[in-house]
Order: structure tokens, then sequence, then C-alpha cells
């Protein structure tokens, strides 16, 4: 059985812009699965795939088979599964987004712990 959570969001490095995505864990044994969650009119970057880097130096990346139809973004919610030890359940999340108000993407940092 898997829950559902929102991610503790330790902070935002993003030149005090609000980021466009979230971040959702799953906890289930004996994995963890992290989703980014576009805000609403954003698109997450499927050419520069997002990626969470532990603090040991693991970077797991974020992905899905379904994307638009010119294969820039993903069409829905990108996700990142592994079993990790419970020391190792926080990181930063790096992602290129293009906000809802903006033809172009940036790049955001999360620093995250689930």
């Amino acid at each position: 059985m898997r829950r559902s959570v929102t991610v503790l969001v330790l902070a935002v490095a993003a030149a005090c812009r609000s980021v466009p995505f979230r971040v959702e864990a799953e906890h289930g044994r004996p994995t963890s699965r992290l989703r980014l969650v576009a805000a609403p009119g954003a698109r997450i970057n499927a050419r520069l795939k997002p990626a969470l880097e532990l603090m040991d130096g693991t970077v797991l990346r974020f992905d899905s088979p379904h994307r638009t139809a010119d294969s820039a973004y993903f069409a829905d919610a990108p996700t990142t599964e592994r079993a990790l030890p419970e020391e190792a359940h926080r990181g930063v999340v790096r992602a290129s987004v293009c906000p809802s108000d903006e033809k172009i993407c940036r790049s955001y940092e999360l620093a995250v712990r689930w």
C-alpha cells in the first residue's frame, strides 16, 4: 500500500521566483516514488530531464513515457523510483520548466526532504 504526501520544501534557490512545480512523494515498501507536478499551464522540459541529487552524490533522473507531440515536454508528471535508506530522503531537485506566462524554460532548484 502506498500513501501520497507532499514533499517538505526546505529552500528555493531560484532567485526569489516562485517555483512552477511541486514534488510529491509516495511511500511504499521497499521503494519511494517521487513525482514532479507542474503548476497549471507550466510545462516541464523533457529534453533536459529533471534530476534529484541526493546528499551522497547519487543522481536520480525523472522520466515519463508520455510526452507532447514534439517530444519537448512531459505530458504527465515525470517520476523517479528507488529503494532508499531513511537518511537518504533529502536532496536537491533540478528541473527546467516553462512557466505558464513565459515562452522560454528556466532552471529551478528546490531543496527537498520527504
